[in-house]
């Protein structure tokens, strides 16, 4: 009869172990907006949201591990195209996050994309990224209204409970970007201190290379690890995400990061920038960055 207690002792402590490691799939996507007047090699989106749904569905269905729950960042979404990417998904899905230029449904969207029956929201908010976050803003002489998504979710089988962010910074303006990311940081951090300690993710544009202004900013603060640089092993042979609608790619400013860092919440596996380049068709000028973790 002890060996019994004991036995189902260690099965009882190795389900709640088991149940704390969670596996994640997150995917990044600048989309391309359906813009009206198009650039070199651009199709309509009646002619791209084919194969870019076709491609978040096999994303989704081929994570390595069957119990991997996917969270989806996307950029320069309009209502429309957010319609369409959710219809094809299927009812399941749904997202956070609201029109840049009215915080309803006026213009791009930084939309979270996830599963109802998989992950529970307890918290979202959607900052501009200006010195006036709370209200409809430009921020440091910036070309567009820029914003932060960010939603804490509960793994309904687990209770696991981790927070994802989604940005697109501006092409514009350098301080609008290096300042913009510090909204961000600084809005993940707020509500890391009234909801945590949680693990954290971070998708985003950054239109800033790892060179660059805004990248430099947030490397600096120590807090997130990006995927490139976490020892995770890079599939598939691509190296850029932004190709300009062209097949050899142009720079790397889409990212996936993770954190905090000293705290060592994930165990970070591998990652990909997936094609955009599908039947003869451009799905948009940027390549989607995908990357499995393991929340511990």
């Amino acid at each position: 009869m002890k060996l019994r207690t004991v036995f189902a002792g260690f099965l009882a402590i190795t389900d709640v172990v088991m149940a704390a490691s969670l596996p994640l799939r997150i995917i990044s996507h600048n989309i391309r907006y359906a813009a009206m007047s198009r650039d070199t090699n651009e199709r309509p989106w009646a002619e791209r949201r084919t194969g870019l749904i076709n491609q978040l569905k096999t994303s989704i269905a081929n994570a390595p591990s069957a119990s991997a729950v996917t969270v989806i960042g996307l950029q320069e979404v309009l209502d429309a195209q957010l319609t369409d990417i959710k219809s094809g998904l299927g009812s399941p899905w749904t997202h956070i996050g609201f029109g840049r230029d009215d915080g309803a449904k006026s213009g791009e969207y930084n939309p979270i994309l996830y599963r109802t029956d998989v992950l529970r929201l307890v918290y979202s908010e959607q900052k501009w990224l200006s010195p006036t976050p709370d209200q409809v803003s430009f921020g440091w002489g910036a070309g567009s209204r820029r914003v932060v998504v960010i939603g804490v979710f509960e793994h309904i089988a687990t209770g696991t409970r981790f927070m994802h962010a989604n940005t697109h910074l501006d092409n514009v303006s350098s301080q609008a970007r290096s300042e913009g990311i510090k909204v961000a940081l600084a809005r993940v951090q707020a509500v890391q201190a009234q909801y945590g300690p949680l693990g954290v993710t971070l998708t985003g544009d950054f239109n800033s290379d790892p060179n660059g202004d805004a990248y430099g900013t947030l490397a600096s603060t120590g807090y997130l690890t990006e995927m490139w640089n976490s020892g995770a092993a890079r599939l598939g042979t691509n190296q850029l995400t932004y190709t300009g609608f062209s097949t050899t790619g142009v720079s790397r400013i889409d990212f996936v990061w993770f954190g905090p860092t000293s705290e060592n919440r994930y165990s970070a596996s591998q990652f990909e920038f997936l094609t955009d380049y599908i039947d003869g068709v451009f799905i948009s000028d940027h390549r989607a960055v995908v990357a499995d973790l393991t929340l511990l």
